[in-house]
């Protein structure tokens, strides 16, 4: 069985370093920032992955991806603790160009073996949509990944990030909305005060707050009505879909019968239309017959969330009780439709 996994990361001693440099400019409480230290480096154990996992590209993760059962991955940059993003717009867009930059030297190296998604700067919308215009028609990338908003507690659904979603639905390319470091404000509001200190950490995070955050994001896009005025858009949502898609019930329920309600058809037959869902390596059954069940298989496609999951992405979908037919089309055959991999 064919494999493309598509929640597959990467990250450079170049990003890290700018980002790093970036912070060290910043004025910050130097009390706070060792609380704040200690508690990811003790919530955070883990999903701690070596950098230099991150940032190979060639011989080793190909070997993983061999020994593995993985004919491709969809690299992009996922390191939400450096997240260009949080630099400011002149150095977001040159370290987002340079990474993309990045990305499609990795592909052109191993065109059988890897596809990307690109980065954006996306607190500055208008250079994130030309530079997902350059990656897509320059790079040859088949979308992008946000990782969240790095800036000034926004949701993508301000409207000054239309640009963004008008320039994917204009090149029909996907874009996969990944969670990323909840702001200060939501942290010490929702997730501090527990004991052990890396529980606050990891509850933000990994452990669920980011997820939320994430799946927030595309719930007010579908209220705030962008897939009626840009209906052939297409995103992608990890993870079963950050908790969406067990709460569609409750949410057209809920949201319908509000006054003035501007859709024109529930949450869920957006969610359901424009939404494609990967685990993003939580290989669980109980999630993905949900999610199937609410899906179908035509929108679930696959994805390890390499390298902080390894192992066993091959094996629990062979193992999945269902169709052969619907194994072929999660593993590789709704990605290629999405992203016209075989025109």
């Amino acid at each position: 069985m064919k494999l493309i996994t598509t929640e597959e990361h990467i990250s450079t001693d170049f990003a890290h370093k700018a980002i790093n440099d970036y912070l060290k400019t910043v004025p910050a409480d130097p009390k706070e920032m060792q609380k704040f230290g200690k508690s990811f480096a003790e919530g955070l154990v883990a999903y701690a992955v070596d950098p230099a996992v991150m940032s190979d590209i060639d011989e080793k993760r190909l070997k993983y991806m061999d020994d593995n059962g993985i004919d491709m991955q969809i690299l992009s940059y996922g390191d939400a603790s450096t997240n260009p993003d949080m630099l400011p717009s002149d150095q977001s867009i040159a370290l987002s160009q340079k990474i993309n930059d990045t990305i499609a030297a990795a592909v052109k190296r191993h065109p059988d073996r890897y596809l990307g998604f690109a980065t954006l700067p996306v607190s500055d919308p208008e250079a994130a949509a030309k530079e997902l215009q350059r990656a897509v028609e320059e790079l040859d990338l088949k979308g992008a990944l946000i990782l969240g908003t790095a800036k000034n507690n926004e949701f993508l659904d301000a409207p000054k990030f239309m640009p963004i979603f008008e320039m994917a639905a204009k090149l029909d390319v996907p874009l996969y909305i990944h969670p990323s470091m909840p702001s200060k404000t939501i942290r010490d509001n929702y997730y501090s005060g527990m004991n052990p200190i890396g529980f606050n950490a990891i509850m933000s995070t990994p452990g669920w707050g980011w997820h939320m955050e994430a799946g927030l994001h595309v719930t007010r896009l579908i209220l705030s009505g962008l897939f009626d005025k840009l209906p052939n858009l297409k995103l992608i949502s990890g993870h079963w879909g950050e908790f969406v898609p067990y709460f569609l019930e409750r949410l057209d329920e809920a949201t319908t019968p509000v006054i003035g309600n501007p859709l024109k058809h529930p949450v869920s037959y957006y969610y359901k239309k424009n939404v494609y869902v990967t685990p993003s390596g939580m290989f669980t059954w109980p999630q993905m017959q949900l999610v199937l069940t609410e899906m179908g298989t035509d929108h679930v496609i696959w994805a390890q969330d390499y390298p902080y999951v390894t192992g066993n992405a091959a094996d629990f979908l062979s193992d999945t009780p269902i169709s052969e037919t619907d194994k072929e089309k999660i593993a590789h055959g709704n990605i290629e439709r999405l992203l016209k991999l075989n025109k």
